[in-house]
């Protein structure tokens, strides 16, 4: 069963949000990472309060690898699946980041086409993620 967890979105994912609706951008998230520091240093077992100032996630470990599926759950959230298998993200595991892609632009040759940006963070206690084990993960996203 998947671990659910909540993400908050950051303000470059705010920005992209905006020029959606003034340059008719488009982005979909995309993939990814995950890394060890969104614990509190002091408290293994408390997670961080996510920062929405941050352009990479926090001591990155993993990734980025592509997101499984991407669902509208409700009209104000967007689930997000995510696999780690066997391999993948093998020890201090706190945080997760979301990556998106801009996929379109009316503007030609808008450089922005094919970048990637941090559009959101969730931070969870410390745990050790073994080479013997599977984490799949259920990121919330609420709007």
């Amino acid at each position: 069963m998947a671990e659910t967890i909540v993400a908050s979105i950051t303000d470059i994912a705010r920005a992209a949000f905006a020029s959606q609706l003034q340059m008719g951008r488009a982005f979909t998230i995309t993939s990814f990472v995950t890394g060890s520091g969104g614990n509190d240093p002091g408290d293994p077992n408390t997670a961080l309060t996510p920062d929405p100032t941050l352009t990479s996630l926090p001591s990155q470990t993993f990734g980025p690898t592509a997101v499984a599926t991407i669902t509208l759950t409700t009209p104000y959230c967007v689930e997000v699946d995510c696999a780690l298998g066997l391999l993948d993200a093998v020890g201090p595991l706190s945080n997760l980041g979301l990556i998106a892609t801009y996929t379109f632009s009316p503007v030609a040759g808008d450089p922005l086409v094919g970048t990637t940006f941090l559009f959101a963070i969730a931070n969870r206690p410390l745990t050790v993620k073994t080479d013997s084990e599977t984490i799949a993960f259920s990121v919330l996203i609420n709007f």
